[in-house]
């Protein structure tokens, strides 16, 4: 009996499993709605399995998914599932490795290239077959709600800093942000957005009931912003992990915008969140030791399936008196396609703000780090299609006012 996995959304994933068992009445279907528990249950209980990616879980493009399952080589087969292909598109994917293109319109078909064991016959929407795994439970993502993830190569780079400043920017802006910290055990970014006392994620330890429980979870910042994490007690955030991803995804349902913040080591949350991320932002800074750092995360990053084009690099503390220009061409150097972003040092008058938790005096301050951090926000924002049509966006986006060389984003700017 043949097993199959098929990663797709609620409504491809029901179309996919009867075209499974058009083919082969006996297989066993699994359906894996989470591309890192794919990937990882390839290596283990699903190895030899074969995959039909498809469209609609979140995360990394179907392509890159299906691709980098080809690389890993723990499937025996591996199918890409699409509304609609090209020729391009299949000599890509042949390329990548990819066993064969379907299409929607293949569905209805039973194509013998497809198929494992013996043919059966179909007789209209059969129900679960044997061995058949329930979905998982990952919720689905409210469209028009943009996720930008903050990552790096290593700690001390301003990360949760910058983390802070788009969400309590973004906010001022009128936008309802949700923001994520995925440092479970140590993160303060709920205490750098002025929280005295954070929510606890240990709470949805045996698993989120409702949005309703997720919310609750939480803690409010300010009349737009609420801040979750991380767990009051360290000891929980093994059990949390598992969830990041529909944490992520839930509160795209009840919020316009969701900045998560996660730890410089990189897990099963982490690469979750990444992979979820419409705007991945590897934080450095132009210390010694920060371009193999930046190559580290970004390979990774391409690696889980995120295109480079979703990638942005960010500049911390930068010296507003030069700019190194051959740093910044071997900083670019695998992540040519990626976006630049620069933000100045914000000096003492940041570390005294940020240590008073008033986030909301800093972002409206002209703090040359707050002032940086907005104006790249609302490029992203931009590039989205997503900036409010407020004051405080449109200040941003042209610079804030001040020269334009000192806020510049290198390329594509929006």
């Amino acid at each position: 009996m043949a097993t199959w996995v098929i990663c797709a959304g609620v409504s491809q994933s029901s179309e996919l499993g009867e075209y499974v068992r058009s083919c082969d009445e006996a297989a066993s279907v699994v359906f894996e709605r989470s591309p890192v528990r794919l990937r990882g249950r390839m290596r283990e209980d699903l190895a030899g399995a074969c995959v039909i990616v498809g469209e609609g879980v979140g995360g990394p493009d179907p392509v890159n998914l299906a691709a980098a399952i080809a690389a890993d080589g723990n499937a025996s087969e591996v199918f890409l599932a699409l509304d609609s292909t090209s020729g391009s598109m299949r000599s890509r994917a042949k390329r990548a490795g990819i066993s064969q293109v379907i299409t929607s319109a293949d569905f209805a078909a039973r194509p013998a290239s497809v198929h494992q064991g013996q043919r059966g016959t179909r007789s209209g929407v059969p129900g679960r077959a044997a061995g058949e795994e329930a979905l998982a439970t990952v919720s689905e993502r409210r469209e028009g709600v943009p996720v930008i993830v903050f990552v790096s190569g290593r700690g001390g780079v301003g990360k949760t800093t910058l983390a802070a400043l788009f969400a309590a920017s973004a906010a001022s802006w009128g936008l309802d942000v949700a923001a994520l910290d995925l440092d479970l055990a140590f993160g303060n970014l709920a205490a750098l957005c002025g929280v005295s006392r954070p929510g606890d994620l240990a709470a949805l330890a045996g698993g989120i009931a409702s949005d309703e429980a997720l919310e609750q979870a939480g803690a409010r910042a300010g009349e737009h912003l609420h801040v979750w994490g991380p767990c009051r007690a360290p000891e929980y955030a093994e059990c949390i992990q598992p969830l990041a991803a529909d944490i992520i995804a839930r509160l795209t349902h009840g919020h316009d915008l969701v900045v998560v913040d996660t730890p410089s080591s990189w897990g099963d949350a982490v690469a979750g969140a990444a992979q979820q991320a419409d705007r991945l932002v590897i934080v450095s800074d132009e210390r010694p030791g920060a371009i193999p750092a930046l190559s580290r995360c970004g390979s990774l990053a391409v690696r889980l399936g995120v295109a480079r084009t979703r990638i942005v690099r960010l500049m911390n503390a930068c010296d507003p008196r030069r700019r190194d220009e051959s740093f910044v061409a071997r900083a670019a150097v695998g992540l040519e396609c990626a976006r630049e972003v620069r933000v100045l040092d914000g000096g003492l008058d940041l570390v005294e703000l940020l240590g008073a938790g008033d986030m909301a005096e800093l972002v409206a301050s002209e703090n040359p780090a707050a002032l940086g951090a907005a104006h790249g926000l609302a490029a992203l924002l931009k590039e989205l299609g997503h900036l409010p049509d407020a004051e405080g966006a449109r200040h941003a986006l042209a610079g804030g006012g001040k020269p334009r060389r000192l806020f510049g984003l290198g390329r594509g700017e929006g």
